[in-house]
């Protein structure tokens, strides 16, 4: 397995950070990105929804929330506008993005002239425009106003279901062109405006239909590049530009992108450590590249393939068969920058201790998986990643066969589970592994038994990896 990771950062990101910290310590730089990832991951940026009223915007939010109009936290939705004043909402899985939805425009609480002043829209990082039916001028103003201010948005074009329904009654109907048409209507007064920016046609009550997805992986694919451009060009006012950097502290604090005593340590560290706007956009660049390192680790016959599959919700095995020695990594919109190696066979590279570890310390994190408590494997797979310093998860597969095999005790399933819970962290304990907790799934149903508490936790353990393996990543460069 050593030595067949591709590259984790492109080859001119590595370039500029080895120019850029010639004169650095190599053994010093792991805490110093730390400790300036640790503020950079509490930069909030703030995405504001906007658009006519009743044109879907909460809608729309609640489809990023995940959430059904009636769940709690949803986005209030409704026939008549029933968002009265901005209204934010956290980003699911992704802390620092907030959702903001602004009142609709054009209803008599809020007239097309003083919307863009009563909103506040230069408070906002980024805009998704929404529209339903066709272009209107109240849509081309707020479009006006904000490529004025050169802030990016998307625009959208909801209720789709709405329109190829009401179409379908059409002699000759094609979808193919009711939608084509649609979008070159969108794309024809953005033209006229010297405008390129993506339109995307979506429906909120047909969320997986559409361009609805395209829009979400767009969206996943554009936030970290332009939250990283703030913060540097944040940074770049407050260091360099005395007669900006005021406004710009007032303005980051008055919208609670950043607290005080961060904006305090930026400048400390600046001082001590000369992490300045060029630095510090050189290493943001470079984390938005890299690749974070996963192995699923199983024996033979584990279900370590299946479980990749499950994880990173690929229909069909593109990437080919993996073993413990050739492959290629799964990846997946909802993991960005993440590789998961698939390896199944570890009973063929545990002979040694050594040539083990030698074998996995390419990898940045672990999910190991557990088959024969018998053979225990799992066990010492463990202690192995605890001797390299690196975190795992332990996940039983095929726990659907484990409740046939018990199916005559007449229990429920939640005692049966709860019942192999217990005699396997038993076993984990005896075993004395630091991270005793395990997670019981069947990877044929995602919507069963731990799948989804597993995907929780492995959310959480993969962003406090990445900042760690990250910075060291840094210093193993700049040490060769």
């Amino acid at each position: 397995m050593a030595g067949l990771h591709p590259e984790k950062i492109p080859e001119d990101c590595i370039g500029k950070i080895k120019a850029l910290f010639a004169s650095e310590s190599p053994s010093q730089i792991p805490q110093k990105i730390t400790n300036l990832l640790q503020l950079y991951d509490r930069f909030k940026i703030d995405v504001a929804v906007t658009g006519e009223s009743g044109s879907g915007k909460s809608s729309l939010i609640n489809v990023f929330l995940g959430l059904h109009p009636d769940d709690v936290g949803a986005a209030e939705t409704g026939a008549t506008e029933t968002t009265m004043k901005a209204n934010m909402y956290q980003h699911p899985n992704v802390p620092q993005v907030r959702l903001w939805d602004l009142p609709g425009m054009g209803t008599p609480s809020f007239k097309s002239k003083s919307y863009v002043k009563t909103m506040n829209l230069d408070l906002y990082d980024m805009f998704i425009v929404v529209l339903s039916e066709r272009v209107r001028e109240n849509n081309m103003l707020l479009v006006d106003t904000i490529s004025q201010q050169k802030k990016p948005f998307y625009v959208i074009r909801s209720k789709i279901d709405n329109d190829i329904r009401s179409q379908r009654r059409k002699r000759n109907f094609s979808e193919a062109n009711a939608l084509e048409k649609m979008k070159e209507d969108c794309e024809k007064h953005l033209k006229e405006k010297n405008l390129d920016n993506q339109v995307f046609l979506v429906s909120a009550q047909e969320p997986l239909n559409y361009e609805m997805p395209r829009f979400m992986d767009s969206f996943k694919n554009d936030v970290p590049q332009i939250r990283a451009e703030l913060f540097v060009s944040f940074l770049d006012k407050i260091f360099h530009r005395w007669f900006t950097a005021g406004y710009a502290t007032q303005h980051v604090q008055k919208t609670g992108k950043i607290q005080e005593d961060d904006v305090a340590k930026l400048h400390s560290m600046y001082k001590e450590t000369g992490f300045g706007a060029v630095k510090v956009k050189a290493v943001l660049e470079a984390l938005n590249h890299y690749q974070l390192d996963v192995a699923v680790l199983g024996e033979t016959g584990s279900g370590t393939s299946t479980f990749v599959k499950a994880l990173t919700r690929m229909e069909k095995d593109i990437y080919g068969a993996a073993s413990a020695f050739i492959g290629n990594p799964a990846v997946s919109s909802e993991y960005q920058g993440v590789r998961f190696w698939d390896i199944s066979g570890v009973e063929e590279f545990m002979a040694s201790m050594y040539d083990m570890k030698q074998d996995l310390r390419d990898h940045d994190f672990f999910i190991l998986i557990v088959s024969d408590w018998q053979e225990a494997r799992h066990v010492r797979l463990a202690r192995a990643v605890i001797e390299l310093r690196r975190h795992f998860l332990l996940v039983q597969t095929k726990i659907d066969c484990h409740l046939q095999a018990l199916g005559d005790l007449f229990c429920a399933e939640t005692e049966l589970l709860d019942r192999l819970r217990a005699q396997y962290t038993r076993e984990l304990q005896r075993a004395k592994l630091q991270e005793p907790q395990i997670f019981l799934i069947n990877s044929l149903d995602r919507d069963g038994q731990d799948f989804m508490v597993l995907e929780s936790a492995l959310a959480i353990e993969l962003n406090a990896t990445k900042t760690i393996a990250f910075a060291h990543y840094i210093a193993k460069i700049l040490k060769k």
